[in-house]
């Protein structure tokens, strides 16, 4: 296999399992990207896109924008990353109805190796880095606190939630599928996707709509991030990790509803829990299964980890 087959499938894979990470609260394809170390390279190919070379692609010099784009990069992906998302939103709209806790517990494991592999990444630790891991402890732990909002599904309301969404999909430790929820527009989000599969002229709207502030939002905050990663990185860094521990809060399996709200088809769904502590005598409380999903996840960070060290492209 030549080598940049192999490389655009290593970057498909990664996509695939950031986008599959986007569909699910409480974890973030920024982590994905940040820990198979493609993080800082979709950053500056995000911040390289303008007019200028879009328009190029249509001129003489296309060859030239395309790899200016880092064009290959961004296409295998962003297929990578759509898959995904197609492929999960299903199946974890039925395992969160069907084995919530086991599902939790994995996605708990996921996010603490997570944490570790990113501090890990932090040069120096120092005041200044305490200091921000601290900081960003705090605000994921508050973002996790607080009450989602009932919503709209007007185009207009939709575009702001693309914009922020993807803002939050790029940041590790902050999980886009839960600032949806906290929008109010987790469910709009996954009844969009099922119409897409589905074929229906609808999701392709609500869809291309999302997809619009997404572009401007990440455009114009990608510039911000690679700006910090340049001049701040060992900060930055630690910022995530504190990111991705507050982050827990919100991913702990076991869970008290202390309210409900009702959704558009008149289903009543949660809409705030507190954390409690599993009865272990309570077979419903599914502490063997979590337990293994626990164990499970520390496994795949740890191979994922490892793949994409010894495959770094």
């Amino acid at each position: 296999m030549k080598q940049s087959v192999k490389e655009h499938i290593v970057i498909y894979l990664k996509g695939l399992a950031m986008g599959a990470a986007d569909v699910v609260p409480g974890v973030s394809g920024g982590t994905i990207a940040l820990i198979t170390h493609i993080y800082e390279r979709l950053i500056k190919a995000i911040d390289k896109v303008s007019i200028t070379l879009l328009l190029q692609l249509f001129g003489r010099d296309r060859k030239a924008a395309w790899q200016s784009l880092d064009g290959p990069f961004i296409l295998a992906l962003t297929l990578g990353i759509g898959t995904g998302m197609l492929l999960v939103s299903s199946g974890i709209s039925w395992l969160l109805t069907a084995y919530p806790i086991p599902l939790w517990a994995f996605f708990f494991g996921l996010i603490l190796a997570s944490a570790f592999v990113l501090k890990n990444s932090v040069s120096r630790w120092n005041i200044s880095a305490f200091t921000a891991m601290i900081l960003g402890f705090l605000v994921a732990l508050g973002i996790g606190l607080i009450t989602p909002s009932s919503g709209s599904d007007s185009l207009l309301y939709l575009f702001f939630c693309g914009m922020l969404v993807v803002i939050a999909m790029i940041l590790p430790g902050i999980s886009g599928a839960f600032i949806l929820i906290l929008l109010g527009a987790y469910e709009t989000a996954l009844n969009t996707l099922d119409k897409i599969k589905a074929f229906e002229i609808e999701g392709l709207i609500v869809f291309l709509v999302m997809a619009a502030g997404g572009l401007i939002g990440l455009k114009v905050f990608a510039k911000v991030l690679r700006w910090l990663f340049a001049q701040h990185k060992n900060i930055i860094l630690a910022t995530m990790t504190g990111f991705l521990m507050g982050s827990l809060y919100k991913v702990w399996p076991w869970k008290k509803i202390s309210a409900y709200y009702t959704n558009s088809k008149g289903i009543e769904e949660p809409l705030t829990t507190k954390v409690t502590l599993p009865e272990f005598s309570n077979p419903d409380a599914q502490v063997l299964l979590a337990s293994i999903a626990f164990i499970a996840a520390l496994c795949l960070l740890y191979f994922l980890e490892k793949f994409s060290r010894k495959n770094h492209v």
